[in-house]
């Protein structure tokens, strides 16, 4: 199914750039806060080393997002910060927010018509998107990894 992406996005001229090594560090960066990460996400993440829109709008995390940052690059966890950012010395509203993001781990960000995100649910494994100003507002999308990538090649969802 991941091979079917790979084609798809492709075609709708996204920029696809495979890993050289498969090694999967991003447990090291990510294993300690995040449980439960669907093994079919990680083999996905680990084979690339970016898939971008042609805008450069839109675009999966790969694991070099979560292992090495960049210098003018929105880091992988860019919406939690502008979250955790915007609270001030509310304590409360600051737990909140950590709470949620421990909860949802990002796959996908994009500054296209806003910033927006899917993430992956570390309770049930779903997918689901959100956008500002509210990102902790979130709507489930697809129940599992697998039937996101689906619907992505059915065009029911729209990256």
């Amino acid at each position: 199914m991941l091979e079917e992406l790979l084609n798809y996005l492709k075609k709708q001229s996204w920029n696809v750039e495979l890993k050289e090594e498969k090694d999967i560090h991003i447990l090291d960066v990510i294993g300690k806060r995040y449980k439960n990460i669907p093994q079919q996400w990680l083999n996905f993440v680990s084979r690339f080393k970016s898939i971008v829109n042609r805008d450069n709008t839109t675009w999966f995390l790969c694991e070099d997002d979560f292992c090495l940052q960049e210098e003018n690059k929105f880091r992988w966890n860019e919406w939690e910060i502008i979250s955790l950012e915007s609270v001030g010395n509310d304590s409360e509203l600051e737990n909140e927010i950590r709470e949620f993001w421990n909860k949802y781990l990002p796959i996908i960000m994009s500054v296209r018509s806003g910033y927006s995100y899917y993430a992956i649910s570390m309770e049930n494994g779903s997918i689901v998107y959100g956008i500002e100003p509210e990102f902790e507002e979130c709507e489930i999308i697809a129940d599992s990894f697998e039937e996101f990538i689906r619907k992505i090649m059915k065009r029911e969802i729209i990256i």
